[in-house]
């Protein structure tokens, strides 16, 4: 078994089913190849700077080169791997100086997207809000450190779509991979979890008193205590 199955081989049984238009016993689909790398890497499964051998993916999937490389072209697009001259492809490693870059735009179009939202939600869109919080500290209760990460990504992808702000929306699907996989470095720190969900309860307070401000404010908060987190985790890991 090649290294990369040995990662892999949790999901493997699920991959292996056929989706939905797949004829059975046909090799995986490229789409569902790259989710599965794709959510390895941003799970931090497949740490920064791992090697992607071509032959290796292609025996754990049963896939040919050509989808490989199709995915490998779509992982660095997402700025998720890189092409190393003379080493192939890697698991893209980030930078302190990239962190700093991604949360300070970050912070900025998730303060618009809260702005955004409370100017357009209705009474619905505030009760669905108040569901995503809950949603958040029942997983920050169970320690569902990649639970919190996909419930606040869908529940920034609510807000956006509510907001209904494209340019927004674009810019934010474009650093989504990277702030996820970031995430799931500040969740490791010790005391982060308990400093999200302290973050969670003042930003959902905020949208449920319709306070502008109070949203924003604690938006930027959560926002800046996470990247200081993902740079401690930097640093104890370097």
């Amino acid at each position: 078994m090649n290294e990369l199955l040995k990662i892999f081989q949790v999901d493997f049984g699920a991959l292996a089913q056929p989706a939905e238009g797949d004829m059975p016993g046909r090799p995986l689909t490229r789409d569902r190849v790259f989710e599965a790398v794709r959510q390895a890497i941003v799970e931090g499964r497949l740490a920064p700077g791992t090697r992607l051998p071509e032959r290796e993916l292609c025996e754990a999937f049963g896939i040919s080169r050509t989808v490989v490389r199709e995915v490998a072209r779509r992982l660095e697009a997402e700025k998720l791997a890189t092409v190393i001259p003379h080493s192939g492809l890697r698991v893209a490693t980030v930078t302190r100086k990239i962190v700093r870059e991604i949360y300070e735009i970050r912070m900025e179009l998730e303060v618009i997207i809260v702005r955004s939202f409370l100017a357009c939600a209705s009474d619905d869109d505030i009760a669905v809000a108040q569901e995503f919080g809950q949603k958040l500290l029942d997983a920050g209760m169970r320690s569902d450190k990649v639970g919190m990460v996909e419930t606040m990504s869908s529940f920034l992808r609510f807000m956006t779509e509510v907001a209904d702000n494209q340019i927004a929306a674009e810019l934010l699907a474009q650093l989504r991979s990277r702030v996820n996989m970031l995430r799931v470095y500040a969740m490791a720190e010790p005391g982060q979890l308990e400093t999200g969900m302290e973050g969670v309860r003042a930003i959902i307070a905020g949208i449920t008193a319709r306070d502008d401000a109070a949203a924003e404010r604690a938006t930027r908060v959560y926002v800046s205590r996470s990247a200081e987190a993902v740079l401690r985790h930097m640093e104890r890991d370097a």
